[in-house]
């Protein structure tokens, strides 16, 4: 290989590594709780649970009382890639948990506030250090979390609206393996590079809630796109001697636009103990178009030129998902079972898919079972997640041809406290008494 080429697959290793890792519905987390889980996520009119804020936090002002949860949601994922050959690679990734905390307060019959610590793009992806696709990714992972306490005012004559504030800390580590053939004799470097680091980025979420009568509730939330910009992160090459003084060490810039993200959704109560609801999400994945990448070094492309700056584009779409949740309480509303079932659409083009985020369609069936008794809360939801197989060829521009498979277990268990706290005037078939 000429060394101009490999010059510029190592710049990109750095630059699809904090891009790939980021973005897209693969990492894109949304199972807040055991009672969302069960019920497919679809909250968005729901007014049952502090939880219930991140789909619509105009649900704070249909909730009474004093609530707070902590989830913990595992992760347990399968699957692989299979070349055009016939010969497949499983994925190694151990299962994964991510915590999330949610608090909401009534105040009084028109205020409310609530408080939320979550993940919302997270989950790692990890491959056999030495299978054929190491040059792409053997291991990829990103950690976030969001910091959001939110107000809601209402309801007046059914109506009812809310605001909030995110402030989202990301961090990213990703290792890959580098094609710059054999190593000289005794020399022990793995040709790899080591991606490294970490941002604040800031936004808003609003929400409105609109109930017209004792049966029903619609609701329409958004939550702004996130920039996250870093100026310090750190790209450490691990290469052999040849070609150290062409891939130094370094830090590097980039910027990433998270997506907007608009939320709807109806509640109907054909019976009291019985609640249907349907929502529809919209994800602005399109304003991921491209990525600027710029190095403090560069990386050599010859005696004496080097490459600061990589302009990648992506051409994500917009995606939407479709869910559907019911919820039934028995045993005088101590208990609820819960049903739901998701459709996820793919937002990445066959030209940006690869082992670090194999993204594709996914249909998600789930099922929930929760207990209120004086006061204490205990849920369990359970959601598998279906991959549907995705091909993708070299003329398509995919960087690895073959076909990607991968299913998840999503396993939620919730413990609360609820305090029941004045009532309010708009009758709320969600909440479950003491």
């Amino acid at each position: 290989m000429k060394i101009r080429n490999v010059a510029f697959v190592a710049a990109f290793v750095g630059l699809m590594a904090f891009s790939q890792a980021a973005l897209a519905s693969g990492f894109f987390i949304q199972e807040f709780s055991a009672a969302g889980l069960g019920q497919g996520m679809a909250l968005v009119a729901s007014g049952s649970r502090p939880a219930s804020q991140y789909q619509n936090v105009a649900n704070l002002s249909f909730m009474e009382g004093l609530w707070l949860e902590a989830t913990a949601t595992t992760y347990f994922f399968d699957g692989g890639f299979e070349n055009t050959s016939g010969d497949f690679t499983s994925i190694t990734n151990a299962p994964q948990v991510v915590p999330t905390f949610f608090a909401s307060y009534r105040i009084n019959d028109w205020l409310a506030v609530g408080f939320a610590e979550f993940t919302a793009f997270g989950l790692s992806m990890s491959w056999p250090k030495d299978w054929e696709g190491r040059h792409l990714s053997y291991s990829s992972g990103l950690q976030t979390f969001t910091l959001n306490p939110n107000i809601s005012f209402g309801p007046f004559k059914g109506f009812a609206v809310g605001v909030g504030f995110n402030a989202m800390y990301g961090a990213i580590d990703i290792k890959r393996g580098l094609t710059l053939g054999m190593n000289p004799p005794g020399d022990t470097a793995s040709n790899s590079v080591h991606l490294h680091a970490s941002a604040w980025g800031f936004g808003a979420n609003v929400g409105v809630m609109y109930q017209p009568s004792e049966q029903a509730r619609i609701g329409l939330a958004y939550r702004s796109g996130i920039k996250i910009s870093t100026k310090t992160g750190k790209m450490d090459y691990d290469v052999n001697e040849v070609f150290s003084a062409r891939f130094p060490d370094q830090t590097f810039e980039a910027d990433i636009n998270l997506p907007h993200i608009i939320m709807a959704g109806m509640r109907y109560w054909p019976i009291k103990d019985l609640s249907l609801e349907l929502d529809l999400q919209w994800v602005q994945w399109s304003s991921y178009d491209e990525l600027n990448f710029k190095m403090s070094k560069g990386l050599g492309l010859g005696p004496d030129a080097r490459q600061m700056t990589l302009t990648e584009r992506k051409d994500y779409h917009d995606s939407i998902q479709l869910r559907f949740g019911i919820e039934y309480k028995f045993l005088r509303d101590i208990m609820a079972l819960r049903l739901g079932f998701v459709w996820d659409q793919n937002p990445v083009p066959d030209k940006s898919v690869d082992p670090m985020l194999p993204d594709s369609d996914r249909l998600m069936g789930a099922i929930g079972l929760g207990a209120i008794y004086k006061g204490f809360v205990i849920d369990i939801g359970y959601m598998p997640v279906f991959g549907l197989k995705r091909k993708v060829t070299l003329e398509s521009g995919a960087p690895m041809a073959g076909t990607y498979s991968l299913m998840a277990h999503d396993l939620s268990v919730t413990l609360g406290y609820h305090w029941g706290g004045p009532k309010k005037k708009v009758q709320d078939s969600e909440a479950m008494p003491e």
